[in-house]
């Protein structure tokens, strides 16, 4: 079993647990660096891969290419799936068979408030558009309040950046992106370049922190931390990070805006996938059984042991809602979080039907896509090139994608 560098100290015991129950023992080992590219060599080169972590978009490709094997021979794949939530189970679900199974399933783009910025500007509703949130920003700035109210957090420099936050506006908006097959559905004179013209509207008012477009996820969450912004989209489990006085300076003061007539951000999910390194039935079963019990029930005792870990511990939110709305999660949740009779359902309304990128991610070419569109969308936003020269640009890659991987 490989991960990322996320709680190995909890992935570990976790191991040992299923050792001790099951009688396999576990070579865990942690990924630093470009996990995507590294396991993806290693798959290639069919190292000895049992279950690995991923993120949505490269299960279509990595399964294409024969890296992985599918959950269709998993004595449990029904009953797991039944139980997930539906964008979740559409997720993990590529061509009609079932890939993986959750690692964790929160809103990337999550829109968090600092209470305490908001009172000083006289604000006391919140926005419900995209249009709405930008009003108030620029209200906030007028007020003296914040100099820079805003933090779009997706603007940042990963990859994983820029191209997410694209997508989940695009989406809340409901303006069209990509249909079946990922055929791009936008162009540069629908509304996805006024969006853009947006974007750029706040980063030349000043409305944003400098140097935003270089951010590494570790400087968005510690300037949201700081205090002084009064909106951010954000990654849904770092609502703990901020309502905990050892990490933020604003703790009590972060909560979640409520969802009233559109979303706020998309599905990101995690997955467990199992490498194809040529196992035999036997070695293929503990590797499915390994990864039952991290991403589904304890076979013996029926509990959704490792994912109510994962989200009572660390608001790791999880692919099924009998865990999300689970007693020991609301409990461990509310013991933190900032309002909690209020904030509570908003948390609940989130994860109830978020949005998925799915004809994106189902591609075989979604993480090429996306590479280009981390090196392109900056350029508009900061001026360096046109709005429509940009959507362009984003519209062509997909096509030229398509036509390279249809032949």
């Amino acid at each position: 079993m490989r991960i990322w560098g996320a709680y190995p100290d909890f992935v570990e015991a976790q191991t040992k647990a299923f050792s001790k129950t099951y009688g396999t023992d576990v070579d865990l080992g942690v990924i630093a660096g470009d996990y995507p590219s590294i396991v993806q060599n290693q798959l290639r080169q069919k190292q000895k891969l049992d279950l690995v972590y991923s993120l949505g978009h490269l299960p279509k490709a990595w399964g294409t290419a024969g890296y992985i094997h599918d959950y269709e021979r998993f004595w449990a794949k029904e009953a797991a799936a039944q139980e997930m939530l539906p964008a979740v189970r559409d997720a993990v679900t590529i061509d009609g068979k079932l890939v993986g199974l959750p690692y964790f399933a929160f809103v990337n783009g999550a829109l968090f408030a600092n209470k305490q910025v908001l009172a000083k500007s006289g604000l006391d509703s919140w926005p419900t558009t995209y249009d709405e949130l930008y009003a108030q920003v620029r209200k906030v700035k007028r007020s003296g309040a914040s100099d820079t109210p805003y933090l779009p957090s997706f603007w940042g420099a990963p990859w994983y950046g820029i191209p997410f936050g694209f997508l989940q506006e695009a989406m809340n908006r409901k303006m069209p992106l990509f249909g079946a097959d990922g055929v791009p559905e936008f162009d540069d004179s629908s509304g996805v370049a006024d969006m853009l013209g947006q974007w750029r509207d706040l980063y030349s008012e000043n409305l944003v922190p400098k140097g935003i477009l270089t951010f590494q996820e570790s400087d968005w969450i510690e300037t949201f931390a700081a205090g002084g912004i009064a909106y951010s989209p954000q990654l849904q489990y770092d609502l703990k990070t901020f309502a905990d006085p050892a990490k933020s300076k604003v703790a009590g003061q972060i909560v979640a805006v409520p969802q009233d007539g559109q979303n706020w951000g998309m599905l990101h999910i995690g997955m467990y996938l199992i490498g194809n390194r040529g196992q035999s039935d036997e070695e293929l079963a503990q590797a499915y059984s390994l990864a039952e019990y991290f991403g589904y029930r304890d076979r013996k005792t029926k509990d959704f042991k490792v994912p109510i870990g994962w989200a009572a511990e660390n608001n790791l939110t999880q692919g099924y809602a009998a865990v999300n709305n689970s007693p020991e999660v609301e409990a461990a949740t509310r013991a933190w979080l900032p309002d909690a009779d209020e904030q509570w359902p908003v948390l609940q309304d989130y994860m109830a039907d978020p949005q998925y990128a799915k004809n994106l991610y189902q591609t075989n070419w979604a993480l090429e896509w996306m590479s280009h569109a981390s090196r392109e969308l900056p350029r508009a936003v900061n001026g360096d090139a046109s709005i429509k020269s940009t959507v362009r640009s984003l519209r062509e890659k997909a096509e030229k994608l398509i036509e390279e991987y249809d032949k």
